[in-house]
């Protein structure tokens, strides 16, 4: 329980040191992306900043890689507005929208979802709205807010 806490709160690394781990001079380290026993370790104190240190840089990478692959693999170019309403559910919409805030407030309405992000830097590319079908300029994200 006293763990969980600490996991909640995006701690990433738990460093436990009992009497046993004084004697033997080690201490026991838990990643918070490897549960389990996969994720336990036992290192000496000596040296025990540098080894935190890396294990940090390690942790860091393993965590934006995952975070990385799940925000990939939900994002979809749907081909049309039945298609959009379908992926907005469980992902986010990468489609062109024309800046009319009706065709906005009809997604929200007909799927919960909102525009969520204007990428600055996207390709100068001309398409049609996915809501109306009105010219457009650029594409943006929608999704639910949850």
């Amino acid at each position: 329980f006293k763990f969980n806490d600490w996991e909640m709160r995006g701690v990433p690394l738990r460093i436990e040191i009992g009497p046993k781990d004084v004697e033997k001079g080690t201490v026991a380290m838990a990643r918070r992306d490897k549960p389990g026993r996969e994720g336990k370790s036992f290192v000496p104190q000596a040296g025990l900043s540098r080894t935190v240190g890396m294990l940090l840089d390690e942790i860091q990478a393993s965590l934006l890689a995952r975070a990385t692959t799940f925000r990939d693999s939900h994002i979809f170019d749907p081909k049309d507005y039945a298609e959009l309403t379908e992926v907005v559910q469980n992902g986010w919409a990468y489609s062109y929208w024309c800046g009319d805030n009706e065709c906005e407030a009809k997604v929200k309405e007909d799927t919960k979802a909102t525009t969520r992000c204007i990428p600055l830097e996207q390709k100068e590319e001309k398409g049609k709205c996915i809501v109306c079908g009105k010219n457009a300029k650029r594409k943006v994200y929608f999704a639910r807010a949850y």
